[in-house]
């Protein structure tokens, strides 16, 4: 096979493993509206703790450093998917996933600050466009239920943490990203079980079907799309599969809306739109690239959004 096509023929491969981690990424809405009798937090505990588990197995021994930046790191994905189950309990699905999208706003502040990466105008452009989506869903959204304005406000709490664990694992990007992704997990398990133990006192524990259905979410939804997404990495650019992503917020209220026949407002549609489409704004390319060869370095994590880091 020449050369060209064998290269078409990776890239191809790639995206349809990048996309098959959006769609199962986005089966976390479905999975968390149908643990009835578990609070988020809880729910966050197990799922990370089965996905950590499932991960690990994977990492080679010699790829297993720890750096001082994973400790923050840990508490802010801690935070992120706390907040996130949180918020995906106390309203829509579509609030809740549109809202952690905006982490794309929160992240410019966040990379100035630690990073010292400055946006560019097309940057600014995009971020009002997403920015007034956010200002949509936030006053218009709400779901009329008793919870919804602690919903939104998690939501967009999941979306600022979401921001800081993109800027730290470009911060760490040097290590393997398979490793970084077992320690978030594990330790932001162990960070919310500890929360939770200072709060109310105990951990709930599942019952066997809840077990199950926690197992399954732990390595159907973290586990497995994460190495998909991985793979596909080697041979998509970051910008590209930022952009195939972009089906998990699409699907996700999807799923709740025929599995678990819950509906979004108008208002929380159209801000998700405006808000999806400054982050996508962001990542098309304006000129044609021209072809060349690349070398994909599978332990540098892309670029936000296509940083693996999922509530």
């Amino acid at each position: 096979m020449p050369p060209q096509s064998s290269s078409r023929s990776d890239r191809a491969f790639g995206r349809r493993c990048i996309l098959a981690a959006a769609v199962l990424w986005s089966l976390s809405g479905v999975f968390t509206k149908s643990l009835t009798g578990l609070d988020g937090g809880t729910i966050a505990v197990y799922r990370g703790l089965f996905a950590g588990l499932a991960l690990l197995p994977l990492v080679r021994p010699a790829k297993m450093r720890f750096q001082k930046p994973m400790i923050p790191l840990v508490v802010t994905f801690a935070a992120m998917t706390g907040l996130f189950l949180g918020a995906m309990k106390a309203t829509t699905a579509a609030n809740t996933i549109f809202l952690q999208y905006s982490s794309a706003l929160w992240a410019v502040p966040l990379s100035m600050v630690f990073l010292r990466e400055w946006p560019d105008r097309r940057s600014l452009w995009c971020i009002a466009v997403a920015a007034f989506g956010i200002v949509l869903i936030v006053v218009r959204g709400g779901g009329g239920g008793e919870n919804d304005s602690l919903g939104i406000a998690m939501a967009l709490g999941s979306g600022v943490a979401y921001a800081g664990v993109a800027v730290g694992l470009r911060s760490l990007r040097g290590l393997d990203p398979m490793w970084l992704s077992s320690v978030n997990n594990l330790g932001g398990a162990l960070v919310l079980g500890l929360f939770l133990l200072l709060v109310s006192g105990s951990i709930p524990l599942p019952t066997w079907p809840q077990a199950g259905a926690l197992l399954l979410f732990g390595i159907v939804q973290m586990a497995i799309p994460y190495v998909l997404f991985a793979r596909g990495l080697r041979d998509v650019p970051a910008p590209e599969a930022g952009l195939l992503a972009l089906v998990e917020p699409l699907l996700n209220p999807l799923w709740v809306l025929i599995f678990i026949n819950e509906w979004p407002k108008d208002a929380t549609l159209i801000g998700g739109a405006f808000l999806l489409a400054g982050v996508a704004l962001r990542y098309i390319p304006l000129k044609r690239p021209r072809p060349v060869s690349i070398t994909p370095d599978p332990a540098a994590p892309p670029a936000s959004p296509a940083d693996p880091a999922r509530g």
